[in-house]
């Protein structure tokens, strides 16, 4: 099958929480998407995949207000477009062993400047010498590639349908904030990838497994943040959220 889709949507504008800040407009959306999903092999192979193109218009943006003790608020940003494809493939090379694969390669991007300001009407500034934001800035906590692989083997043992499983996810490296000066005190959230593995089974129902999440304990910066406005507190101290460190686990499910 192959398929075409175009959409469009809009989220409604809002008044920020200190009075003081102007409120802020709505954001439009149009999609455009061209995919296939496709089987080989006699249904051994699934492969399965998309284009798509994003355009954004007046994206709404949200950040720690200077001088309203770090309320948060959310101001328009001018324009932003973001390209990709992503895929999925799932191969059966032979009874009892399946392969999965899963990638995204994204391209999210500002198309305007983002000034900082607004016009009289509440739209976004987008001419300006100094940008916070110049045109071509990748978006914020969006990898440029995003990828998983999983491989479990199931076999029969002693009454019981039993299987392994290895699974590795990867993502590169991400930008915590859009504004330049402020994504370079937070400071960029290096790429990373988590490998995991179980060992367990199923018999009437019940099901038991035996894992290990995260195998080789790598550590990686889940958010990076500051307390307050970045320009404050961020030379004092940047907090880095890291992911979950090795875990040794047994689960059990009962199905009905």
């Amino acid at each position: 099958m192959v398929y075409a889709t175009w959409a469009t949507g809009f989220r409604p504008g809002g008044v920020n929480r200190v009075g003081a800040l102007p409120p802020y407009k709505a954001d439009f959306l149009k999609s455009y998407e061209i995919g296939w999903k496709t089987s080989w092999l006699e249904h051994r192979l699934r492969f399965n995949g998309a284009f798509f193109w994003e355009d954004w218009k007046d994206f709404q943006f949200s950040f720690l207000a200077p001088g309203s003790n770090s309320v948060t608020q959310i101001a328009n940003a001018g324009q932003a477009r973001i390209k990709g494809v992503e895929t999925d493939i799932e191969w059966l090379p032979f009874t009892g062993l399946s392969i999965n694969f899963g990638a995204a390669l994204i391209d999210p991007k500002l198309t305007q400047n983002y000034c900082g300001a607004l016009n009289a009407d509440g739209s976004p500034i987008t001419d300006c010498t100094d940008p916070e934001a110049p045109a071509g800035t990748r978006l914020p906590t969006t990898p440029k590639f995003k990828g998983n692989t999983t491989a479990r083997y199931t076999f029969p043992l002693l009454g019981v349908d039993a299987h392994v499983q290895g699974s590795f996810q990867y993502q590169s490296s991400v930008e915590p904030d859009l504004r330049t000066t402020e994504r370079g005190i937070l400071g960029e959230q290096p790429a990373y990838g988590v490998a995991s593995i179980s060992a367990g089974g199923e018999h009437e129902g019940i099901t038991a497994e035996l894992f290990i999440d995260n195998l080789f304990d790598r550590r990686a910066d889940i958010f990076n943040y500051a307390e307050c406005t970045e320009q404050v507190c961020g030379p004092i101290a940047v907090y880095h959220v890291p992911n979950r460190p090795r875990t040794f686990g047994i689960r059990f499910g009962q199905k009905f």
